[in-house]
């Protein structure tokens, strides 16, 4: 028997209850978002039951909704390894190994899941994550339609069958696939999203902007559906992307992220690292270094040997309990880059953005704001996806929700903020679709005397 205390229960002259009792009322109250009771009655049912399944199971769960993803990993093998014909437990164990990159494990616990169940169609779904990953293209479309022919509504299946059709170059057959998605489920915001994007690329503009206004009328406001009708019409474009969009975009791929832009061949960390590492100033190290928009932090392991103090700031919590992980970040604050960076005069000998400045599109602000914060004759290094040389405009949002912009305004943009330009450099930073994406990178000073 369970005993339970006031605080863990609505029922305060509840004395005790049977280990199934205690599990049940542990996933009401997980179900419900009282994450701390679930957790000490969990641990309670550990320690009367030593090895308890379940318990580990739903411990592992927590650990990975707190961001704790080696807690997480560890108590989901230890599920696994207490319940090893469960396929649910080898499914999760694979989608947290897939989550933190290790791709060999995470095939091993689906493989085993299908031997134990061959037709749950979320763990084909989740194997077909994985293929798709890899660059398995074939297995990963196979996976997809066994799942979709065993539950023909599964809308995260259809959507990533959609996705895989959109990076073949298959956009008709990616446009049918998300519109069935929509259809087996109209209200599902991922699915709209996904539908509009694909018009998009299919270049039907008009259907794609009505699935953005339609998506605006059942959910008036929707950060998502605001910003994707701007870059799909092209009218009301905003100066740069709303905290909300932002927030949600990376709260959402967290789990996924540091894995995802692997596959994708990621390189704008490395680039930045290269610029500032180049430079004889920051040789002595002891720097002070802001890391503005740092996400899960893949470049603290590239800057920290030059720190004296690195801070990171982004607007995603989920993407700093990824970056808190690492251990590497003196500060770590939830905060928009222009907001932190107008509150620190001269406080920073470098500022360093990967990837951040590309949801803006008026870049005079943030950057103006980075002069002020650096420190006589402090770097900033940024990257920026790249207008082509026949577009005009200083800047344009793309279909994808980014901003793209033009060399001259960059020149123009560093030069108003009295910072000198020391490399503008035409870079791919990753590949996204099968292509690769064209950028800029950007390595600019504080002079002694403000220009």
């Amino acid at each position: 028997m369970i005993a339970l205390t006031s605080n863990m229960t609505d029922k305060p002259d509840q004395a005790a209850l049977s280990i199934d009792e205690a599990m049940q009322l542990a996933t009401e109250l997980h179900r419900a978002g009282h994450r701390e009771d679930a957790f000490r009655i969990y641990t309670r049912v550990l320690e009367q039951v030593p090895g308890h399944a379940d318990a580990l199971h739903f411990l592992a769960i927590l650990a990975h909704e707190q961001g704790n993803e080696s807690a997480a990993i560890e108590l989901m093998t230890q599920a696994v390894a207490a319940a090893p014909d469960h396929a649910g437990f080898r499914s999760n164990l694979g989608n947290l190994l897939l989550g933190s990159g290790r791709f060999e494990g995470a095939e091993r616990e689906y493989r085993r899941a299908l031997e134990l169940d061959p037709d749950r169609p979320d763990v084909l779904n989740n194997h077909a994550v994985l293929c798709k990953a890899l660059g398995r293209d074939d297995e990963a479309e196979h996976s997809l339609l066994r799942a979709l022919a065993l539950a023909e509504g599964f809308t995260d299946a259809r959507n990533n069958l959609a996705r895989l059709y959109l990076r073949l170059g298959r956009i008709e057959e990616a446009v049918a696939q998300a519109r069935q998605a929509l259809a087996h489920a109209p209200g599902h915001s991922a699915s709209r999203e996904m539908l509009g994007k694909v018009y998009c690329k299919a270049g039907h503009f008009e259907a794609a902007a009505r699935v953005y206004r339609d998506w605006l009328a059942a959910e008036p406001g929707h950060p998502k559906a605001t910003h994707h009708l701007a870059a799909c019409t092209g009218e009301g474009v905003p100066p740069r992307a709303s905290d909300e969009y932002v927030r949600q975009v990376f709260d959402r791929f967290a789990d996924s992220f540091d894995a995802r832009l692997a596959v994708l061949g990621y390189r704008a960390p490395a680039l930045v690292a290269a610029a500032v590492t180049a430079e004889p100033s920051l040789s002595a190290g002891g720097l002070r270094i802001l890391d503005a928009g740092c996400g899960t932090g893949l470049c603290a392991p590239l800057l920290k040997p030059f720190a004296g103090r690195l801070t990171g700031v982004d607007l995603s919590a989920r993407m700093l309990a990824k970056a808190r992980q690492r251990g590497l970040y003196d500060v770590l604050e939830q905060i928009e880059l222009t907001a932190h960076l107008r509150a620190r005069t001269a406080d920073y000998e470098l500022i360093v953005s990967a990837d951040t400045l590309v949801y803006f599109g008026v870049l005079e602000e943030p950057v103006g704001a980075a002069a002020a914060a650096l420190s006589v004759g402090g770097l900033l290094c940024f990257t920026l996806e790249a207008l082509g040389a026949d577009e005009s405009g200083d800047y344009h949002l793309r279909h994808h929700g980014r901003y793209a912009h033009a060399r001259a305004y960059l020149e123009s943009v560093l030069g108003r903020a009295g910072l000198i330009l020391l490399r503008l450099d035409a870079e791919i930073l990753r590949s996204e679709g099968g292509e690769p994406v064209a950028g800029w990178l950007v390595l600019a000073r504080r002079p002694a005397i403000r220009a």
